[in-house]
């Protein structure tokens, strides 16, 4: 696309606003003038040939210019924003027919060509209108033709008779009225087309929120956490960021499920995901992996600082009630694996799931970070615990609470 010059910018800016949506309706507007300028140029035909007289003429065009340049200031101004139509089409429109019957009574034997106008106006509006108001468009187009051929025979009898004001009515309103339902059905379709493409879009909204979101918590489902993490770990190994991983479990939540019944589950569920939400920061993820169990995602962090997030979530868990059980108490288990070069999806929640394990073996409650295999004259770093026993890691780890 070739380069604007440096001063269409701003005047673009100044002609159409800067707002996308205003552009688009100071366009519209301004698509209209075309109809102004085609009604210009027949009335100043008219004067030039002698059968329209100058004042007239000139009273015309001060009349269209006001009318065009009244609704551009209202739409450029943002003024109509706050109107259903913010284009002002109905009344654009209906002023655009008194301008069209002006000129009708003024032009004489010209005024015939005053009926194009009228359909053109009629033609622009239905992309705007609703059916109901093309329709309503029509019939007032017609009730003001009837009303200039009833004032031209009552004023001018002998050059306006009857059979011409008939004629002109017949015609020119059966023309109108024909046109208007024209409009309407094309206006119909152009409303049930939108209507059954908000549909579409809303089911398909329904559908991905079906694939993607467990609908008991409001959390990823184990599908989507599945893509997140695949994207992450790639970026983690691009980049050389952390990126950690923890598999949180709610401790005997089978014995909560046959004490109390699913719907306390249920409960406990939907109360630890809102917990979890207020405790971790914007930018880690949380999903249902399945059942109990809950997976975190957690960027950018090494598995030392990934644990004080988790120690926090923990404390957080054991204050939670059950308003239906008051009684019940808490707590969760959670392993934590932090990405290790080269490492694969699969190995990482392994490492995770080992280390959940091991927190469940260690009396629950707690949280266990993963280790990883010692490599042939390695030496330990705390951010990259080599092989220990997994029980000390939950004592010293997860016994802090």
């Amino acid at each position: 696309m070739p380069q604007l010059p440096l001063w269409i910018t701003p005047l673009l800016d100044a002609l159409l606003g800067r707002d996308p949506r205003r552009r688009r309706h100071v366009l519209f507007v301004l698509a209209t003038g075309q109809l102004y300028a085609v009604s210009l140029a027949v009335t100043l035909q008219s004067a030039s040939l002698g059968l329209l007289s100058t004042t007239l003429a000139h009273a015309l065009v001060v009349a269209s210019f006001a009318v065009f340049l009244t609704v551009y200031v209202l739409v450029r101004s943002g003024w109509s924003a706050r109107l259903v139509d913010p284009v002002l089409t109905f009344p654009h429109a209906l002023a655009c027919v008194a301008l069209c019957m002006a000129a009708y009574l003024c032009l004489g034997s010209q005024r015939g060509n005053v009926m194009i106008l009228v359909a053109q106006t009629i033609v622009a509006a239905m992309f705007r209108l609703r059916p109901q108001q093309v329709l309503l468009l029509g019939c007032a187009s017609v009730l003001m033709l009837a009303l200039a051929v009833t004032g031209l025979y009552h004023h001018d009898p002998q050059r306006y008779t009857a059979a011409i004001g008939w004629l002109h009515l017949t015609v020119g309103g059966a023309t109108i009225l024909l046109l208007s339902l024209i409009a309407k059905w094309v206006a119909d379709i152009r409303v049930r087309m939108g209507r059954q493409a908000r549909d579409l879009q809303d089911a398909l909204s329904t559908v991905q929120q079906l694939a993607t979101t467990d609908m008991l918590t409001g959390l990823m489902n184990r599908r989507m956490m599945g893509d997140v993490l695949e994207r992450e770990i790639r970026l983690g190994h691009r980049h050389g960021t952390p990126l950690c991983v923890a598999l949180i479990d709610i401790d005997h939540f089978k014995q909560v499920n046959d004490r109390h019944g699913h719907a306390i589950g249920d409960a406990l569920l939907q109360q630890l995901a809102d917990t979890a939400r207020k405790e971790l920061r914007q930018v880690d993820q949380l999903a249902r992996w399945g059942g109990e169990e809950f997976l975190l995602m957690l960027p950018n962090v090494s598995a030392t600082e990934a644990g004080v997030a988790l120690e926090r979530l923990r404390l957080q868990v054991r204050r939670m009630t059950v308003p239906e059980r008051p009684g019940l108490a808490i707590s969760i288990s959670a392993g934590l694996a932090q990405l290790q070069p080269d490492e694969t999806l699969d190995d990482l929640l392994e490492r995770a799931d080992t280390a959940l394990y091991a927190a469940k073996r260690g009396g629950r409650d707690r949280w266990v970070t993963a280790v990883v295999e010692a490599q042939p004259g390695a030496t330990p770093s705390p951010d990259h615990p080599m092989l220990i026993d997994l029980r000390s890691v939950a004592r010293l780890q997860g016994d802090g609470a």
